[in-house]
């Protein structure tokens, strides 16, 4: 059994409930990390070290890793370095990059982001039974140097898990996450332990009780159409520790295009998109598994329907008598149901 203590420092990721999706197919989840301290060049190089491969310099700020598991990025998280947005003031000036070397400018403006904005790695989606080598790419990347949310006061760095969904076109499926989600957000963010600078930011902001009200209702039962539709009228963002705005986008983008910020950051792919944990990659106490193992339990209990209404009608009860931030009762109550969910 897997109790509370070994979630938080265990090394072996737990399977959840379904292993396969919709083909017959072992599900697949990819993830993406934060951190400081580790260029971008000595990153790509112990990713190939950890899976073999070859490394492919795309810019200064940009290194692909084609390996037998498929292409992990790694780039720095800015959009003005990554697509070469410092560019138009030197045209407005009359100086041409096309034409002249900015290497040296490109370096420049590398080191002076990092201390702030972090290098992250995006890895391909890997079976969720073969995932155990990720463990040994961050003691690595521990080894070498990274440094992780705690490291600074200026460190928002988070990690993101992006379990493929089983059947990304059952409604309830996205439901019952959401539902589970919002059920066990006040024990992941205790168990998370998130970050001060990171609650400070809009990046995982909480799903609203207006929102929770309409999803925990009993006779909820939507289409794809109503169940997009009632999320994006409570949650025209990517910012929620759960974004489905990638799956959503999947199925049908033109319902989010009017209403998602930041639209053209939304890659259509149909996996959840859980945001919430930090990525603490230099602590070795942290793992990636224990992380993805509090995922694991937010699937258990979206599969346990039986389990799931009672909450749901638990937490509606409590809701009635809410006075947040000062009076909600719901963050007591949800820790008598999670070691069943752990057991």
């Amino acid at each position: 059994m897997v109790f509370v203590s070994e979630l938080l420092t265990s090394h072996k990721f737990q399977l959840p409930p379904v292993v396969n999706n919709s083909r017959g197919e072992v599900r697949r989840a990819g993830f993406e990390f934060e951190y400081a301290g580790l260029s971008i060049g000595p990153s790509a190089r112990i990713i190939q070290e950890t899976f073999g491969g070859v490394v492919s310099d795309l810019s200064t700020f940009t290194r692909r890793v084609q390996t037998p598991l498929g292409d992990f990025a790694v780039e720095i998280d800015a959009a003005i370095l990554k697509d070469k947005q410092y560019e138009k003031p030197l045209r407005a000036l009359g100086f041409d990059p096309a034409r002249n070397d900015v290497s040296w400018l490109e370096k420049f403006l590398l080191e002076a982001a990092s201390t702030v904005v972090p290098i992250e790695i995006s890895a391909p989606p890997i079976r969720i039974d073969r995932l155990e080598p990720l463990e040994d790419l961050r003691r690595r990347m521990a080894q070498a140097g990274a440094k992780g949310t705690r490291a600074s006061v200026f460190y928002a760095f988070g990690m993101h898990i992006n379990p493929e969904i089983g059947d990304p076109t059952d409604p309830l499926i996205y439901r019952d996450h959401l539902r589970a989600l919002i059920l066990l957000f006040p024990w992941l963010r205790a168990q998370c332990e998130v970050d001060l600078t990171r609650r400070m930011t809009p990046y995982i902001n909480p799903f609203p009780p207006e929102y929770a009200r309409v999803i925990f209702q009993p006779n909820y039962q939507p289409d794809v159409e109503q169940l997009i539709d009632d999320y994006l009228q409570y949650n025209p963002t990517r910012n929620r520790p759960l974004d489905l705005t990638p799956a959503f986008a999947q199925l049908d983008r033109e319902r989010l295009v009017h209403d998602v910020a930041e639209m053209d950051l939304v890659k259509p792919r149909p996996t959840f998109h859980y945001r919430l944990p930090n990525c603490m990659i230099d602590e070795p106490d942290w793992t990636l598994a224990s992380e993805w193992n509090r995922w694991v339990v937010v699937e258990r209990l979206a599969n346990d329907r039986a389990r799931l209404a009672r909450m749901s009608y638990e937490y509606l009860e409590a809701d009635k008598n809410a006075l947040r931030p000062i009076v909600d009762a719901w963050p007591e109550l949800v820790n008598r149901h999670v070691k069943g969910l752990i057991a």
